[in-house]
């Protein structure tokens, strides 16, 4: 039995639509279908009821639909087993991560697990939550880092960290001299936020809409460095996520909202029953370790710019292997 046909299968299941797994899988949809219509024919039984909207599998599909999951993990199992054969950790691991979280996350994350594993090597890829999903699906990726939610199907999520949004404001705006910033003062505000595909534009828009009021946006970019370069240039204010704030900002200041505290949650996304390589355990192992530390308190000095997590957030000891 063919694997790529077997793989086809599955993402035909999985998304539920033989054009969403065709895009998936990186070929053409035409020949995806042939390939599933040539395993059908090889297994002598209908393996998807295409009447639904949504694709399923028969009482066929469903059968080989776990074997084929099995499959998988042991042909999975078995590449772990012969990279680690010689007692080495050595491998490859190749993870997307948010722009806006890659800077500060990393820089001690990527360091310590180096020195801990250095027969592996990292490939990090800056990309929207989106763009990492398709890439993890057919495979590319091992792993992603990103803002929940993930509405996608087919994908397991664990939760890292989460971090607080903080209002971002010229020095001289007149909010920086208010004692408590409320909704109200947000409401006749010019916003600068980033594009709609991103997802901490999304965060800000649903943290407005929760709270019952529009915000009036005035300007929108794809670059987390040029919405806080309009915010200095005293073009509008913003909703920044705690990770991207710069330490020790002399051009912006960032307050908390008055009992409102905007969050968002980072989580690691993973293909549903899809086993992990070696490296990639080792590494998302070592991710589970570092996100306990990384925590968004300390943002107590009432109208003066706030500090991110610090190195000191940090365990010193290396996680156990």
């Amino acid at each position: 039995m063919d694997t790529n046909q077997l793989r086809y299968f599955v993402a035909v299941v999985n998304q539920g639509s033989f054009s969403r797994a065709a895009a998936r899988c990186n070929i053409s949809q035409s020949n995806l279908s042939e390939q599933v219509q040539k395993l059908e024919s090889r297994v002598g039984k209908s393996l998807l009821n295409r009447s639904h909207r949504r694709i399923v599998p028969t009482e066929a599909g469903n059968i080989l639909l776990r074997r084929a999951t099995r499959i998988f993990a042991q042909i999975e199992k078995a590449k772990q087993e012969i990279r680690s054969s010689d007692g080495i950790r050595a491998g490859k691991v190749s993870f997307g991560v948010l722009p806006t979280i890659a800077p500060c996350f990393l820089a001690h994350v990527l360091a310590s697990f180096v020195e801990r594993c250095p027969k592996i090597q990292v490939f990090v890829h800056e990309n929207m939550a989106e763009q990492s999903l398709q890439l993890i699906e057919t495979g590319k990726l091992d792993l992603g880092i990103v803002s929940l939610p993930v509405r996608e199907h087919g994908f397991e999520t664990e939760t890292l960290f989460s971090e607080e949004m903080l209002l971002a404001l010229h020095p001289c705006h007149p909010l920086t001299r208010k004692r408590t910033i409320f909704k109200e003062d947000l409401l006749s505000e010019k916003f600068i936020l980033s594009q709609e595909d991103h997802n901490f534009s999304d965060c800000a828009i649903g943290f407005c809409r929760q709270h019952n009021f529009h915000p009036r946006i005035v300007f929108r970019s794809g670059q987390l460095a040029t919405i806080q370069t309009l915010v200095a240039a005293g073009k509008g204010i913003s909703l920044i996520p705690q990770t991207a704030i710069a330490d020790k900002s002399t051009t912006i200041t960032y307050r908390q909202l008055e009992n409102l505290q905007p969050k968002r949650s980072i989580a690691i996304v993973t293909r549903n029953k899809r086993s992990l390589k070696f490296a990639a355990q080792e590494f998302l192992t070592h991710l589970r370790h570092f996100g306990k530390y990384f925590c968004a308190d300390g943002l107590k000095n009432n109208g003066r710019n706030c500090s991110r997590p610090c190195e000191s957030t940090f365990p010193s000891e290396k996680p156990k292997a």
